[in-house]
């Protein structure tokens, strides 16, 4: 009996420690420098830095039943914003950012904004994605 506590305790005071160390993570994720940085890195990769700088942010946009939301603000620079509820796992983040980059990339060339411009602009990165093997295709 002694034994199976010692191990129910060793294996709670593990999940602790695993639990622990993945929030610190998600912690680091979650920052505006985390997402500045994947657009930075996404736009080098996939856009050969041809997208202008924007502002990325965290935004509760669960009101709106948005994923990601991008607008031109006021002194001309692009504003990005991703939904902090619904952008958990690392491949919705990158397809998130991936679609309002094509906004960004795609802005006022016509009057759909995700129209045959905006799809281009997609299919464009599905197939880069495919080729690079240290992204995630999904």
């Amino acid at each position: 009996m002694r034994l199976r506590i010692n191990i129910a305790l060793s294996t709670l005071a593990l999940l602790v420690v695993v639990g622990g160390g993945r929030a610190v993570a998600e912690g680091r994720r979650r920052t505006p420098e985390f997402l500045q940085r994947k657009y930075q890195n996404l736009n080098r990769k996939f856009f050969d830095n041809n997208l202008p700088p924007v502002r990325i942010e965290w935004a509760d946009l669960t009101e709106y039943n948005r994923l990601g939301e991008t607008y031109r603000d006021n002194d001309g620079m692009f504003v990005v914003l991703v939904d902090k509820r619904t952008n958990l796992r690392d491949e919705d983040l990158q397809d998130t950012v991936f679609h309002e980059m094509c906004h960004v990339a795609t802005w006022r060339k016509e009057d759909d904004p995700h129209g045959s411009a905006f799809q281009g602009c997609m299919a464009g990165i599905k197939r880069k994605v495919l080729q690079d093997a240290s992204v995630k295709a999904r």
